[in-house]
């Protein structure tokens, strides 16, 4: 008796659309849920049962021919096993040949395998990619399935991966995570479909973004070409911040050649894979790479061969499987300043002897304006700033705050501009209203922003911008928020989003919708609401969930928003809301350690900004303003990593209040470690 998908969620105890991406891959199901899907599939023998419906069973002597390239490829080795076994249960015997990549080699097994009478059919991964060759083959009728490439002229015989999406796919979420110059490496014959496809898929990704497709950002090697020095060449060349790599092999040569160069991945290079290899995700980094469902392949390749053999009509033609990307921390953000320009990196601004020498002995002075003060943040930013300078032996002459008040600031940024420093570090509280008097102190001294630069100010009126990289930032929560609702099928969030034009949190906000929207399906957006003034946020969030009582989660803009709307969402009772917010402090950390509302938050790290800041800043003292855009890694903080960020984050001992919330055995905890 056949088994239902319906039968098979209720012995599984899940619902039928988890079934249904179980089974077809189409969406991200916990391991705990495709266990019990793949048991209840055991149990029943669904599959083979599925396969046996109104076919019959052909003798044990009978014998299919699986042909491939060579046994040095994990993906064959999967396929020769999973194609094995489902053959077996039909009743058939396998028999591997492996080509060695050898055209002539491979149509010597084909004759041989036409002339054995046992062989009903053949499963052939082949070397050549035009039907012209296999037409000997395809003329003695015998059942003939070609598999991962695509034979052009013979297309409805094929199984195959969508190579062409799966590139593409790899290439546009590289571009939203702000690269540009990507590279693709790739091996095979110019002529093969995988290869054209592979490519197009490229070309297709980078012309779609509006970015120059360059055939000089492509390396093709013959299979038995060495590449190590080859790599080498390409990337001092190039210079790609990204590559996409083709071949498992190709991908052994290039991590060699950035150990030889002493590069890193991701902060110099990010990566992504083709295939399964279960070493991706031992590597340190784990790698990100394009999944092919092996196990899809096998069966459909299986099934199209035995209809073939027992002469049973095929109507869907061409097999396409498509791939899925998954993504580990081979890849990163990358970071752009106001005017689009590439991030530096705090390593990046070093100083010859002669240079802090030179520093010493300029005497410089220097004055900070803050658009708000009084918090650990703040304290954190100043502290980075004050101790860094103080090295080269720097003056602070004063520090302002200005309360989130952009005309106080200016009456402020008057003053220092009075007390004739020779650079200022600010903060700006807003956009437009503190930009003439930063463009006139622009004429007399050296600017170095904080986070944001003003409207209305050219690239050549500040020496620098130091920032969180707000664009990994913006992931970081989506990310989490995606996870946290992975299982659910469909769901609601609203996103409480900074209404003023700053070009931190506006990207910051816009990344994160875009994630949510492009990975999250199963994440519907209910309402985005902005606010100028934290205090709104109370009010907004209560007019949201009254409007959409339904909403499970909610993105805000950052902490101190958030508090107001955890505010609101104890008055209204509702402490099923799932958080996702931004920057660490210890009344939020609160909720955080808790499980209450809050889930998990990105956060920028204001000491190490408060360093990039006073290291550009001596830079820009003696002539050396290079660094336009210096990026700050942000840091991913969730209940179960909470005491090891607080310290590197805070620069400090979690406090004993916080500590208090881990239970009885945290209460001796030793806060020097």
């Amino acid at each position: 008796m056949r088994v239902t998908i319906k039968e098979l969620a209720e012995i599984a105890g899940v619902s039928i659309a988890t079934v249904s991406h179980v089974i077809n891959k189409t969406r991200y199901v916990s391991p705990e849920l495709v266990e019990k899907v793949e048991n209840a599939i055991r149990e029943t023998g669904y599959f083979s049962k599925k396969l046996e419906i109104g076919k019959k069973r052909v003798a044990s002597k009978s014998i299919i021919a699986l042909i491939i390239p060579n046994l040095l490829e994990s993906m064959y080795l999967k396929l020769i096993k999973n194609i094995s076994d489902l053959l077996i249960e039909r009743g058939y015997l396998v028999s591997t040949y492996c080509t060695q990549d050898s055209e002539e080699l491979e149509h010597n097994i084909l004759m041989r395998a036409c002339e054995d009478k046992n062989i009903k059919g053949i499963i052939l991964i082949p070397c050549k990619t035009k039907e012209k060759q296999y037409n000997a083959i395809i003329e003695r009728n015998i059942p003939l399935v070609f598999l991962e490439k695509n034979i052009i002229g013979k297309e409805e015989d094929c199984v195959t991966v969508d190579n062409e999406y799966a590139i593409y796919n790899a290439v546009k979420y590289l571009i939203k995570s702000g690269h540009e110059k990507i590279g693709l490496l790739l091996s095979g014959e110019k002529d093969l479909s995988i290869i054209k496809e592979r490519i197009n898929g490229y070309k297709r990704g980078l012309l779609e973004s509006d970015l120059n497709f360059n055939e000089d950002n492509l390396l093709l090697f013959s299979v038995d070409e060495e590449v190590s020095h080859k790599i080498i060449s390409y990337y001092q060349a190039k210079k790609p911040s990204a590559i996409i790599v083709c071949n498992n092999f190709l991908m052994l040569d290039l991590l060699k050649m950035m150990n030889q160069l002493n590069l890193k991945c991701p902060e110099d290079i990010s990566i992504i894979g083709f295939g399964d290899e279960e070493w991706y995700e031992l590597m340190n980094p784990p790698i990100t790479s394009v999944s092919q469902d092996i196990k899809l392949m096998s069966r459909y390749a299986v099934e199209r061969i035995i209809n073939k053999i027992e002469k049973q009509k095929i109507i869907d033609g061409k097999k396409y499987i498509m791939t899925n990307l998954c993504v580990r921390k081979s890849t990163q953000m990358i970071g752009r300043g106001p005017f689009g320009e590439r991030a530096f990196s705090v390593e990046d601004i070093t100083f010859s002897k002669e240079e802090k020498q030179k520093i010493r002995e300029g005497n410089y002075k220097v004055a900070i304006s803050f658009h708000y003060g009084g918090t650990a943040w703040q304290m954190l930013h100043e502290k980075g700033i004050r101790e860094t300078l103080d090295k080269f032996g720097i003056t602070v002459l004063s520090v302002t705050d200005a309360h989130f008040d952009p005309e106080l600031q200016v009456t402020q940024l008057e003053g220092i501009g009075m007390q004739q420093p020779d650079a200022i570090i600010a903060i700006p509280s807003d956009d437009t209203i503190t930009a003439p008097i930063f463009k006139k102190l622009s004429l007399k001294t050296k600017l170095i922003f904080m986070s944001n630069v003003p409207k209305g100010l050219d690239i050549e009126d500040y020496v620098t911008c130091v920032s969180v990289n707000e664009r990994e930032n913006g992931s970081i929560a989506a990310t989490m928020m995606g996870k946290y609702f992975m299982e659910k099928e469909e769901v609601k969030v609203g996103f409480i989003t900074h209404g003023a034009s700053f070009y931190g949190t506006y990207l910051r906000d816009m990344v994160a919708t875009q994630i949510v929207c492009e990975n999250y399906s199963n994440i519907q957006i209910a309402e985005v609401a902005s606010f100028v003034n934290i205090e709104d946020c109370y009010k907004i969030c209560k007019n949201m969930i009254k409007k959409h009582p339904d909403i499970q989660g909610l993105y805000v803009c950052w902490d101190q928003p958030a508090l107001q709307v955890i505010k609101a969402l104890e008055e209204m009772k509702r402490h099923d809301i799932a958080i996702f917010t931004y920057d660490l402090d210890e009344e939020i950390a609160k909720y955080l350690i808790q499980g209450k509302y809050v889930k998990g938050m990105g956060t920028q790290r204001p000491y190490e900004q408060g360093v990039a800041v006073a290291l550009a800043t001596a830079k820009a003292l003696i002539g050396k303003g290079k660094f336009k855009y210096v990026g700050v890694s942000p840091y991913e903080v969730q209940k179960d990593n909470f005491l090891r960020a607080w310290k590197e984050i805070m620069h400090e001992p979690v406090p004993e209040s916080l500590l208090r919330y881990f239970g009885k055995n945290y209460v001796n905890f030793d806060k020097s470690n």
